[in-house]
């Protein structure tokens, strides 16, 4: 069977920083905080990726939960509710907007890992406070109830709405924690959830030993419950140079284990090719591919590699921090000549 390549969009955070929304620097609830006051300039970010090719746009939600609401003066239950439900609405109607390819562009819902709730964040280190903190059964457990509560928070937000997420997206889950990727199993294995489509996606601070990564693939891939929706890998928020690398040990892993290419999809969405200095609070261009024609090339380069593999059904691509519309139109651009 074919690869289907499919376009993501790209960053929202940034994008809104550099734009209409600085204050979301600033902000636990980071690209969710114009859901509070001026949900549409998330109207018109969807809108953009939607107009520059995007065929699957992500919900502003990555850090939307009881813990950042809370933090960013949300307390009130069923303000909550109507948040998570904005939220999720917003990016319905952006696919039922005029522009042709709107109609076949699908939603997934964004869902930060546990460490983007704790202050300061610990996505990228994976240090997380107890019961949280062990690669145990109690962290296992612990971490797997708070996937399946803010879930559960999205689908009783409007059961409607999050009928119409075609994805489950879990993202930026710090490599090292194999322990979360367990738990997030568990709750998209469930028979609640295991007829919905979901991505576990990690980020990779540096390239770890090749038995690292295929630990990471089997725990994605291992045991997937009989009649469940497709289930994927990803990369996000990770240095380009660094995805060569790993995906090839994704796609070995996965022919190694046997699965079915019809089961199974991959999802890469890099950063822009700047990085961010946290003393000047800059970013630069370390490594000379943050240049937009560039950047598409390379990672295109990778996917084209993986769909040469065989064994994805399905390869997702699009852009985390300091991506724009641009990249997406570019990178969409280069797909369709493929």
């Amino acid at each position: 069977m074919p690869t289907q390549i499919t376009i993501l969009d790209g960053a929202l955070g940034t994008l809104l920083c550099d734009t209409t929304s600085p204050e979301a620097s600033t902000s636990p609830l980071w690209s969710s905080i114009d859901l509070l006051h001026n949900p549409g300039r998330l109207t018109d970010v969807h809108a953009q990726y939607i107009k520059a090719g995007a065929g699957c746009i992500e919900t502003a939600t990555y850090q939307l939960c009881r813990e950042t609401l809370v933090r960013g003066g949300v307390s009130d239950e069923d303000q909550m509710r109507r948040i998570c439900h904005a939220a999720m609405r917003l990016a319905v109607d952006a696919t039922k907007g005029l522009e042709p390819t709107a109609n076949n562009a699908s939603v997934a819902l964004s869902l930060g890992p546990f460490g983007m709730c704790l202050h300061p964040s610990q996505e990228y280190s994976g240090v997380y406070p107890s019961p949280y903190n062990a690669d145990s059964q109690d962290a296992v457990d612990a971490l797997e109830k708070w996937h399946r509560d803010r879930l559960q928070a999205f689908k009783e937000a409007s059961s409607d709405v999050f009928e119409q997420m075609d994805t489950l997206a879990f993202e930026t889950v710090p490599y090292k924690r194999i322990d979360e990727i367990t738990a997030i199993r568990r709750v998209v294995d469930s028979d609640e959830f295991k007829g919905k489509k979901a991505w576990i996606s990690m980020v990779y601070t540096e390239i770890p030993s090749e038995e690292t990564i295929k630990d990471i693939t089997a725990e994605v891939f291992k045991a997937l419950p009989p009649n469940s929706a497709q289930r994927g890998i990803g990369i996000n928020c990770t240095k380009l140079e660094d995805l060569r690398e790993i995906v090839k040990t994704y796609s070995k892993t996965t022919k190694d284990m046997g699965i079915g290419n019809e089961d199974v999809f991959l999802v890469l969405y890099p950063d822009g090719g700047l990085t961010y200095d946290v003393n000047t609070k800059t970013w630069s261009d370390e490594n000379g591919i943050a240049e937009v024609e560039k950047w598409c090339k390379l990672l295109v380069d990778v996917v084209e590699e993986a769909a040469n593999e065989g064994c994805w059904s399905e390869i997702i691509i699009g852009g985390c921090c300091k991506t724009t519309p641009e990249h997406i139109a570019q990178l969409s651009k280069i797909a369709r000549a493929m």
